[in-house]
Formats: structure tokens, sequence, C-alpha cells
């Protein structure tokens, strides 16, 4: 079944890719690739990769501040092989990050899945904050962005009253009495990881880890022979990103691309040209995101298991 999707996602963007190339016009398409400076694709994954690692940061806390214990080596595995999962709508695949960690620490998904929900919770609220740079130049989008704006600062309320949780707790224990434990401990652990202080400096973290993947955007423009303001690329990518999170597209695909390529048109730049701008980011932005998960979780699976499997082993013969 598995296969199946994956097949599916593959021809998905196969057939997404030749429409916008037949948009673009191919011949002119494959000319602007071929004019594109391709060290400022290096340039590209070097800031992705800078992003991760500052976005690695901001999971570790918030694991710390949950009370999961883990070691850097696998924290690091668990962080990249869910990079593997971006490939889902809206990322939800990222869940599989508590399934990992339960076969390495035996942490409970209650206690996992909201730093899950948390730190994306964190990506949407520094996207949106990064788009708010485009009120200077795409007013029509602003709604949109406000209304997200809302939608977080909502949750964020809801989780955090007492008032509002309690009501919810009695909702749940009716419906859902044997897994009320669990309910709990999910919510006690929320509240951990969405106290204001914490909450607020590692979502300013992680606004300056996206800032590094707009910049990506940026330098890709200027290695086709392009220029924009830096703002407008920063508005671009971010708003970009939360459009194609939102529409539930696997990875966003298709959505992402039209929608940077649609702007970068709005903005002067040749159709052929901002479709090229388009593919380029996303194969070093997206592809090689989801490629590194893949490869980490491969290659480093069966050693971070075995490396867990004889210190459980010690602990029990002590």
């Amino acid at each position: 079944m598995e296969k199946i999707k994956i097949w599916i996602i593959i021809l998905f963007t196969i057939i997404v890719y030749i429409i916008m190339g037949a948009y673009a016009d191919f011949e002119k398409l494959s000319l602007s690739i071929s004019y594109f400076q391709w060290q400022y694709f290096l340039l590209l994954i070097i800031l992705v990769t800078l992003e991760y690692f500052i976005r690695y940061i901001k999971w570790a806390q918030f694991l710390k501040i949950a009370g999961v214990c883990l070691d850097n080596k696998e924290n690091l595995f668990v962080f990249f092989s869910g990079l593997s999962m971006i490939v889902t709508p809206g990322k939800l695949g990222e869940i599989w990050k508590s399934w990992l960690i339960r076969d390495i620490s035996k942490d409970g998904l209650s206690k996992t899945l909201p730093v899950v929900i948390v730190d994306r919770m964190t990506d949407v609220i520094s996207l949106v904050f990064l788009s708010f740079t485009g009120i200077f130049y795409y007013k029509n989008g602003i709604s949109f962005i406000v209304i997200l704006s809302l939608s977080c600062m909502g949750f964020y309320v809801a989780t955090r009253s007492e008032t509002i949780s309690n009501k919810m707790k009695i909702i749940l224990e009716k419906k859902f009495s044997r897994y009320i434990n669990d309910i709990q401990l999910m919510h006690k652990t929320m509240n951990k990881t969405m106290e204001p202080k914490i909450f607020l400096s590692l979502s300013l973290l992680n606004a300056l880890a996206w800032f590094f993947e707009c910049m990506g955007l940026y330098y890709v423009i200027i290695g086709f022979g392009q220029s924009i303001d830096v703002l407008l690329s920063i508005f671009i990518f971010s708003f970009s990103s939360l459009v194609s999170g939102l529409s539930m597209v696997p990875g966003g695909i298709g959505v992402a691309e039209a929608s940077i390529s649609g702007l970068l048109i709005l903005n002067g730049i040749p159709p052929a040209l901002s479709v090229g701008i388009a593919l380029i980011l996303r194969l070093g932005s997206f592809w090689y995101g989801a490629l590194l998960g893949f490869t980490v979780y491969v290659i480093f699976k069966k050693r971070i298991m075995e490396d867990r499997k004889i210190f459980f082993d010690g602990v029990e013969n002590v």
C-alpha cells in the first residue's frame, strides 16, 4: 500500500511539472535553466541545511521541556528522518516522529505528539510573521494572513485557558473515558511547551530559520540573472509556503511552485524564468529535504535501534 502511495506521488509530481513546463514553454524554460549559475544552488543547499539545524535546536528544546530524554545522536536521527514526511499533506506525516521516539526511548505518544503539534504550530506562526512583509507589496493577500494569525491566537488561548480546557476535558471524558489519562498528559505537555516565554522565544528562533530559506529564493533569483527586493522574496516564499501547506496537497506539490512563479510574474519576472526559479528553489528547499530525511532513516535506523536495545538490555541486567 505504501509503495502505491509513493508511486501516486511520483506520478502526480511528473504531471504537475509537465503542466508547468507546458505553461512556461519547454523550450524557453530549458533555455532559462541552462543559463542558471549553479553556484547559487549550492548556496541554497547551505542555507536550507543551516535552517534545518536551527529548527533542530527548537525541536530539541521542546522535547527537553516535555521531559523526553534522547541523546543528540538519537534526536538528530528522529528530526532528520522526519523530513522524509514533508511530502505528506500539510506535513502531517511528521507525527511519525512520535512513533520513532517511542521505538527508541519507550516514551508514550501522549508525551511526544503534543511536541510535534506545537512544533508545527511554530512553523505556521513563523511563516505568518514573515508573510507580513508583504503588506508593502501585496495587500490583497493580507486578509488571508490576518485570518491565519487570529486562528493561531485562538488555538493558543484555547489551549492555555483553564476554563476552556476543563470544558474540553468533560466532553472528552464522556466520549473517550479509557484514554482520559493520555489526554490529560497531552494537555499537560502542551501547556508546558506553550508557556508564553518559551513559546515566543522558540517561535522567533524558528522565524530566523525560515528566514534563511527565504534568502534561498532571493539568491536563486540572482542565479537566474534577475533581482528583487529582499523583503519581497521573504514574502513570496513564506506566503507560498503557507498556501501550499494549507492546501493539503501532498508536499504542496504544484501549489507551492504555482504560488512562487505566479507572484514572481506579478512582480515583472517573465513566465519561463519564474517557473524555472520555482523549480530550482523547490529542488533545493523541498526535494533535498525529503531525500535527506529518507537517506538518514535508511542508513542510521538499524544502528540507532541496536544501540538502544543494548542500552535497555544493560539497564535490565543491572
